[in-house]
């Protein structure tokens, strides 16, 4: 058995699961990361979980994804996204000397999404593809050879970053968006892309355009609307559709995927596969170099990150 964890910046997710991916138990605890909160609280917030399983039967690893830039060979987390004090830090050692040495393995959250569609999902029978998840940001990976493809400083697949529709004079204006909270950033960087094609963007500009609290404003109530025929939602979920399109595009030319899939929780209405999929065939016009492009949708959605990180530990660990 293996202890899995999904680590955001609010909650801790975690499953007991079997070598098979099934999960036989799971939970969540609050993610220590409020104000006086170090990194020491959050090691031993893992080793009380691990203290409970240990005694249910034989441990065998403890697999994690989890935000930020992540060194997977030498178990380091690099700017651990909105978990303030996990930087620069030597995580696999902490947890696995917390928990009586045992073997740990970390990854990116988003590159454990992609790891799941590779080990069960709809990229199980490919050598080569691109997973693209839209939420609050747009993560993913790039899957090489059934493996992730990092890059020399593990940012490979942070297509959140890809600059779109950006002019010589908004250089003036630019600042780092690390400094600014997520809705700021989206606002002050709209030529940054996952200010146009991440789930939360999009509600926050819709937000601003009908001058509701961005939190009123989901994903779900953008195709409500849409069905209703407000046309400022239809809108703005054809402008995300071609956004996206236009990127899929350009990653098949950068990468030659076999497949790239689309996940996120907006992926669960069909029409947001089906816009992005209609985009891509017009896009094909251009030249006959995108006939191949293949656009699917992800198997897993909530599951996702558990399931790849335990692929990831098997990858680490097991798998020669």
């Amino acid at each position: 058995m293996y202890l899995v964890f999904d680590v955001g910046a609010t909650y801790v997710k975690y499953a007991w699961m079997t070598e098979e991916g099934i999960i036989e138990e799971k939970g969540k605890i609050p993610t220590r990361n409020k104000k006086g909160d170090v990194l020491e609280d959050f090691v031993e917030s893992i080793g009380q979980i691990y203290d409970q399983y240990k005694g249910k039967g034989t441990i065998e690893g403890i697999a994690m994804g989890l935000p930020g830039q992540v060194d997977v060979e030498r178990g380091i987390v690099y700017g651990g996204g909105g978990i303030r004090y996990m930087n620069d830090v030597p995580l696999q050692k902490l947890i696995s000397r917390r928990c009586g040495d045992i073997s740990v393995s970390l990854e990116n959250d988003g590159k454990c999404a992609a790891l799941a569609e590779v080990w069960l999902g709809n990229a199980k029978d490919v050598k080569d593809a691109c997973v693209l998840v839209f939420g609050t940001g747009v993560g993913g990976g790039i899957i090489k050879d059934r493996k992730v493809h990092h890059g020399k400083r593990m940012l490979a697949g942070e297509i959140s970053f890809a600059i779109e529709n950006m002019t010589r004079e908004d250089l003036a204006s630019i600042r780092c968006c690390e400094e600014m909270d997520l809705n700021e950033a989206v606002e002050q960087m709209p030529f940054m892309w996952c200010s146009h094609a991440a789930t939360a963007s999009v509600c926050f500009w819709m937000a601003k355009k009908k001058h509701l609290p961005v939190e009123e404003v989901t994903g779900e109530k953008l195709y409500q609307w849409a069905a209703e025929g407000d046309e400022d939602a239809r809108e703005a979920l054809e402008d995300m559709y071609f956004s996206i399109a236009k990127q899929c595009c350009n990653l098949y030319v950068t990468f030659d995927p076999e497949v790239i899939l689309i996940g996120g929780g907006i992926s669960a209405e069909p029409a947001f596969i089906e816009g992005i999929k209609r985009y891509v065939d017009q896009l094909k016009g251009m030249s006959i170099i995108y006939n191949e492009i293949k656009i699917d949708v992800c198997k897993y959605r909530n599951d996702s990150n558990l399931l790849g990180a335990l692929y990831n530990f098997k990858q680490k660990y097991v798998i020669s």
